[in-house]
């Protein structure tokens, strides 16, 4: 199924609310589809039954948090990516805007350094998403200081040019290791949102874009080894999970006016490389906002408007769902079309998606995903995980035993005589308190229901997986991640060992 999250206006600008599914027509290549799927969407807390999770017992699954909202927007402060004086400044707008925060505003804040960071998760409270951003310290980007070229003129010629030559060897590895870094963040992000019912906005504020998306087709694996750059295996997983995911992203160019200063006629070739530079990423920010559903912001001061224009568009909204009739499932962009019959009023949604097969994965890729995925902080909640933990009698360090519930709906589970049986990736991470990999344990998990624990298992919605994990001295965090092998869905949480492990072992 495509899913759609549609945006309705009259012509003040105003959400349209009393739409029914009939009232909306959808197409696809030009094809009108059938709407299987019709549901509205406003800012209001997820209506859940109370589910208080016992001591010692951990979950990813968003229907056990209170007060989940059905739309919400993040902040994501790239420190990757910018300069340091614009971080300064987008940090004021953002503080600026969180001032004026609406009480059912559902916001959350993270950055992106070396890896994206949880300032604060999703939240209607203004007072504390301001203390959180206030105790915020704005770092200089050494990654995009190496990653930029020499402006200074030549002096030897000679000398120069193989320093040159050096210089922009580096430039692109830096240049390769921002864009690996800010792809996967992008994912782990949509990944961990994914279970949120409703449109989720992604305010991306950032300095530079550094990898390119404006293309109708993705690359094929003879461009890969022609221009190394492309990295087709992230960008795709990145379409995949922002697809997913169904998060509308709105990139802010932070460094707001482009004064042509810097554009000196001593600096000619400097100047070219620059406006190239920013032609490309204001292509990047234009395609990635169009493909998703979001604005792109640039050549403005105005980030507090950017901001506020995300949230705005989360007052209502309309998700349509459907199966596409082309069978052309050949990784070409396929554009959306979504009309309304009624006179006058206005449209805005995603422009289409990447018609990308079935997934498949190397055990290359698999471990790929899950080295992402065991470095950052943000749980994934495409497969949902609740884990209950003991502490097993033993002498010498402690070891704990988990119990692993999954959800079954994020399982693929196929019929094989007489039984449903799945396959599971699982690793079990120990990390210090500075985040250091003490020890990792990883091993395929198989699954073998009979129908009697099958049907138990739809029932209960609840399919268990066990382990049992001896932990090394200096361990501050566990981190669990399951990957179902098939679909490739991803769950993961962190379990903090003070909360289950005695003080003598702390």
């Amino acid at each position: 199924m495509v899913e759609v999250n549609v945006i309705v206006e009259d012509a003040n600008g105003q959400p349209v609310a009393g739409l029914t599914r009939d009232d909306f027509a959808v197409f696809d290549g030009g094809r009108e589809e059938e709407i299987s799927s019709f549901a509205v969407e406003s800012l209001r807390p997820l209506a859940t039954q109370s589910h208080q999770l016992a001591p010692r017992t951990f979950s990813n699954r968003v229907e056990y948090r209170t007060g989940t909202p059905t739309s919400a927007t993040i902040i994501l402060l790239d420190g990757l990516n910018t300069r340091f004086a614009d971080q300064v400044y987008s940090k004021e707008q953002v503080f600026r805007f969180l001032q004026k925060l609406d009480p059912q505003d559902r916001i959350a804040l993270y950055t992106l350094s070396r890896r994206p960071h949880v300032l604060h998760d999703f939240t209607d409270d203004p007072a504390s998403l301001r203390s959180a951003l206030a105790r915020f310290q704005t770092r200089v980007p050494l990654e995009l200081e190496a990653s930029e070229r020499d402006e200074s003129p030549n002096t030897l010629p000679g000398f120069d040019a193989w320093l040159g030559e050096v210089r922009e060897n580096l430039i692109e590895v830096y240049e390769k290791d921002r864009a690996l870094r800010t792809v996967r963040s992008l994912v782990a992000i949509a990944d961990h949102v994914a279970r949120l019912p409703g449109r989720k906005n992604l305010v991306w504020i950032s300095g530079s874009f550094p990898f390119r998306i404006g293309v109708d087709r993705f690359p094929s694996p003879q461009d890969l080894v022609s221009n190394p750059r492309s990295f087709l295996p992230e960008i795709e997983r990145a379409t995949r999970a922002l697809s997913g995911a169904n998060l509308a992203v709105y990139p802010v160019d932070a460094r707001g006016l482009l004064t042509p200063s810097e554009f000196s006629p001593e600096r000619e070739s400097i100047s070219r490389e620059i406006r190239r530079v920013r032609r490309r990423e204001i292509a990047t920010m234009t395609a990635l906002a169009q493909r998703t559903g979001g604005v792109a912001f640039y050549n403005t001061n105005d980030i507090y408007g950017a901001v506020r224009r995300a949230v705005e568009d989360s007052r209502l909204t309309y998700v349509l769902g459907y199966y596409p009739s082309h069978q052309k499932w050949n990784g070409e962009f396929r554009k959306i079309k979504v009309t309304v019959k009624r006179p006058g009023l206005r449209v805005r949604h995603r422009s289409g998606y990447f018609a990308l097969a079935e997934e498949s994965f190397s055990p290359h890729d698999r471990q790929v995903v899950l080295d992402a995925g065991m470095w950052s902080p943000l749980d994934a909640t495409r497969l949902g995980v609740t884990v209950h933990v003991r502490t097993v009698p033993a002498p010498g360090p402690p070891v704990l035993e988990l119990v692993m519930e999954l959800d079954p709906r994020d399982v693929t589970l196929q019929h094989h005589e007489g039984n449903w049986v799945g396959a599971l990736d699982l690793l079990l991470v120990q990390l210090s308190a500075e985040n250091r990999n003490l020890k990792s344990v990883s091993r395929v998990a198989s699954l073998r229901l009979t129908e009697e624990d099958y049907e138990q298992a739809k029932t209960k919605r609840a399919v268990s997986l066990s382990a049992r994990v001896e932990i090394v001295l200096g361990t501050s965090l566990l981190r669990v991640l399951v990957r179902d092998i098939p679909s490739g869905a991803l769950g993961s949480l962190t379990i903090p060992l003070k909360e289950v492990l005695p003080a003598r072992f702390q």
